[in-house]
């Protein structure tokens, strides 16, 4: 049933499949900012005189990143449209331009992930949370493992890329990509590992190992 879902999904035109990835995207987005960062949750932390205009500050910035969402997620689908097609056209395998770009933004529903957990997390299960706990929340990677006590924002933020949303968006597109090519299952997920898996990787790297 799942997959003829998906089968039907990718027959469909990409604005559909944009729609969907961006509407997924906005209300995790929407979720996360407006009821995990609620008023109380930046009050705890706030040690200033006018709260209220602070709070309208912070509110702007959460309207221009909605305004901003459908531009955000062309601009990620599109880079990595770019680096799936490069890997496609090294190895020689033919498909659809229009088709992949179809996969990708499905696939993005993966990538867009950590704002429901989040969100779940913070609004139904753990309650008298604190802004740091929000800040240094980051479920399904592999941060919770490591001693990040001495470590930067950035660095943390970095390490939290390495997570299993990046793992299922690369699963799922190296099993649409065997659907609808010749490609086997292992040379599909080769193919998305060593493209996108290595970009992601790349961009962290340097991320840990040369930002403070």
């Amino acid at each position: 049933m799942e997959e003829n879902f998906i089968d039907n999904l990718l027959k469909k035109p990409i604005w559909v499949a944009f729609l969907i990835s961006w509407l997924f995207y906005l209300v995790g987005l929407f979720l996360f900012s407006q009821m995990v960062w609620d008023a109380h949750t930046y009050q705890s932390d706030f040690t200033g005189n006018d709260f209220d205009s602070v709070l309208s500050g912070y509110r702007r910035v959460d309207m221009v990143r909605y305004a901003l969402s459908p531009a955000w997620i062309l601009v990620v689908a599109i880079v990595i449209w770019a680096l799936l097609k490069f890997g496609l056209t090294i190895s020689g395998t033919e498909i659809e331009a229009a088709l992949l770009f179809k996969v990708i933004l499905l696939g993005l529903l993966f990538i867009s992930l950590p704002y429901w957990v989040k969100s779940v997390w913070f609004v139904l299960i753990k309650s008298g949370y604190t802004p740091d706990e929000i800040k240094h929340f980051f479920p399904g990677s592999i941060v919770p493992i490591l001693d990040i006590s001495e470590m930067s924002e950035s660095k943390i933020k970095a390490l939290s890329n390495i997570n299993l949303y990046h793992l299922g968006f690369i699963l799922f597109s190296a099993w649409a990509l065997t659907k609808n090519s010749v490609l086997s299952y292992f040379k599909s997920f080769m193919l998305v590992l060593l493209t996108y898996g290595t970009c992601i990787a790349l961009i962290n790297f340097f991320c840990v190992f040369f930002l403070s």
